[in-house]
C-alpha cells in the first residue's frame, strides 16, 4: 500500500513538472515530491468565538462565579480526572487530545467587547497577533498566505472588529469561502507563471521607472509612494518565493451562497472549514485563524433561534436555553472543523492525518458575555500537534495554571481566586513550542507543563 501511495505521489510530481501534458486545476498537479520527506511540521489554527463561552452560571453576578457551562469539573489542579460541562461537552469526541487550561486573564480584565483588540495579541494591544508572528516562522509554500485569516461572519454588518493584526493594522478576513478558495487554489497557468524564475521581473522593471520619478515629488508625496513601493516589493518577493504545494489538494466544490445571510450561516461555516483544511492539507499555509463572528454580533444563528441574535442570547436576555444553545452552536462548529482536519492527509507525513500534526487553539475575546469580563478565560488546546501537546497521554487533561500566575484581579471568582496568568504568556508559550518567540513587552516567560519541548 505504501509503495502504491509513493508511486502515485511520484507520478503526481511528474505531472506538476509538466511531464504529462496539461494539468487540471486541482488534480494530481497539487502533489509534489517534497511531501516524501516524512518530516513532521507543526500547523497551528486559532479559533475565536464571540461573546464568551458562558464561564459563569446563569445567575453569576457582576464578575461571575466561574461555575458556568464551559470549564470542566476537575478532581485536582492538574489531572486527567475531569468531567466536561454542558458547552465543552460538544468537543467530547476530542477529549483524549485536549488540554483545558484554567486561570487566564485577557488584557485589563474588564474592557467588555473591546477584547477583540487584545485576544490574539500582546497585553498592550500594540503589536502583531500571534497568528501573524507564527506565519512568519512556519512558512507554507505560498508566502502571500503565510497566515490565512477566515472570518465567515465577522463584520458582515459593517462592524470590523477583527482579531488578527499586522502590527497595529487590523487584518480583514476572507468572508466569502468561494473567494478564499479562488485566491488559494490558483489555476495551473497562474501557478506555472508564479513559479517561473524571474516571475517578478515585470514589476521590477516598473519599479525602476517609478523610482526615477520619486525625486520630482514633494516630501509628503514621496512618503505615500514609498508605502506603495514597499507593498510592490513584497509582492515581488512573494512571487519569487512561491513553491509548488507539497500535499494532495482535493477539489474544492462550493455552492454560491450569500455569506451575509443568517439562513446560510451553518453551511457557509462548513465551507470555510473545507477551504482552510484543504489549504493546510496542501501545505500552502501552516497557520490559520477562524473568527466565527465578531464580538457583540448581530447575525442570528437560525439553528438555535431565527428571532434572537447571539449577542442578546449571550447577555441572557432571551432565556437560559438560548443562552446555552448559542454557546453550544459555536463550539459544535469547532468540533466539525476538527472532523474536517481529521479527514485530510498530512502534507508532510502522508501516512498521518492532518489533525495529528495540527494544534487547534480555541478561545474568545471575553470570558462571559453577560458580565462582559475577561477573567478565567476559556482556553482549550487540541489536536495531535506532532506530539508536542501534553494532553494527558490519551486521556485528556485539565490544568489550572494559577500557580504560575503573574497578575491579580480584585474580583477573581470563588473557584480559582484572584491570581491569573496573562494571556500573552500563552502566546509566548505557543510561539516557543513552534520554535520562535514573541516580541512583546512585559512578562513573556513561557509556561511550563503545556508542551513537551517548552
Amino acid at each position: 500500500m505504501g509503495i502504491l501511495k509513493s508511486r502515485r505521489r511520484f507520478l503526481a510530481g511528474m505531472a506538476a513538472a509538466g511531464v504529462f501534458g496539461p494539468l487540471t486545476q486541482f488534480g494530481l498537479a497539487r502533489m509534489a515530491l517534497a511531501g516524501q520527506t516524512q518530516q513532521a511540521r507543526l500547523k497551528v489554527v486559532f479559533v475565536v468565538v464571540p461573546d464568551g463561552l458562558a464561564v459563569d452560571s446563569y445567575n453569576g453576578g457582576a464578575f461571575g462565579d466561574g461555575r458556568g457551562l464551559w470549564h470542566p469539573t476537575a478532581q485536582g489542579t492538574d489531572t486527567t480526572a475531569f468531567t466536561l460541562n454542558e458547552v465543552s461537552s460538544e468537543l467530547a469526541a476530542y477529549r483524549n487530545q485536549s488540554l483545558y487550561l484554567r486561570g487566564i486573564i485577557l488584557g485589563p480584565g474588564n474592557v467588555g467587547h473591546n477584547g477583540w483588540n487584545w485576544v490574539l495579541r500582546d497585553s498592550q494591544k500594540s503589536q502583531s497577533s500571534i497568528d501573524v508572528l507564527l506565519g512568519q516562522a512556519l512558512p507554507g509554500t505560498e508566502p502571500s498566505h503565510r497566515s490565512l485569516f477566515a472570518g465567515p461572519h465577522a463584520g458582515v454588518d459593517g462592524t470590523p472588529w477583527f482579531v488578527s493584526f499586522q502590527g497595529r493594522s487590523i487584518r480583514t478576513p476572507y468572508r466569502d469561502p468561494m473567494l478564499m478558495a479562488e485566491s488559494l487554489f490558483k489555476s495551473p497557468a497562474r501557478t506555472r507563471r508564479a513559479l517561473q524564475p524571474g516571475a517578478g521581473a515585470l514589476l521590477e522593471a516598473s519599479l525602476v521607472d517609478i523610482r526615477e520619478l520619486r525625486a520630482r515629488l514633494s516630501t509628503a508625496e514621496r512618503q505615500k509612494l514609498d508605502t506603495h513601493l514597499d507593498s510592490v516589493e513584497q509582492v515581488i518577493k512573494d512571487l519569487e518565493e512561491t513553491r509548488p504545494p507539497v500535499g494532495a489538494c482535493e477539489p474544492v466544490t462550493l455552492e454560491p451562497l450569500d455569506y451575509r445571510s443568517a439562513a446560510h450561516r451553518t453551511r457557509i461555516q462548513a465551507d470555510h472549514h473545507k477551504v482552510v483544511a484543504t489549504a493546510l492539507g496542501c501545505g500552502i499555509t501552516r497557520v490559520a485563524t477562524l473568527q466565527i463572528g465578531r464580538s457583540a454580533e448581530s447575525l442570528n444563528i437560525v439553528d438555535v433561534s431565527p428571532e434572537r441574535n447571539p449577542h442578546d442570547c449571550a447577555h441572557r436576555r432571551s432565556g437560559q436555553e438560548l443562552w446555552k444553545g448559542t454557546r453550544q452552536w459555536y463550539v459544535r462548529q469547532v468540533k466539525l472543523f476538527m472532523d474536517e482536519l481529521a479527514r485530510y492527509q498530512d502534507p508532510h507525513v502522508p501516512s498521518d492525518n492532518l489533525l495529528q500534526h495540527t494544534l487547534v487553539v480555541l478561545t474568545s475575546e471575553m470570558a462571559d458575555g453577560s458580565p462582559e469580563h475577561m477573567i478565567d478565560m476559556p482556553m482549550l488546546l487540541m489536536g495531535g500537534a506532532s506530539g508536542l501537546l501534553k494532553s494527558g497521554d490519551g486521556s485528556g487533561r485539565y490544568f489550572n495554571i494559577t500557580s504560575q500566575a503573574d497578575q491579580k484581579h480584585h474580583a477573581g471568582n470563588p473557584v480559582i481566586g484572584q491570581h491569573f496568568v496573562d494571556m500573552q504568556r500563552i502566546w509566548a508559550t505557543v510561539a516557543k513550542a513552534a520554535g520562535t518567540s514573541v516580541p512583546y513587552g512585559g512578562n513573556i516567560n513561557p509556561l511550563s507543563g503545556i508542551f513537551t519541548n517548552v
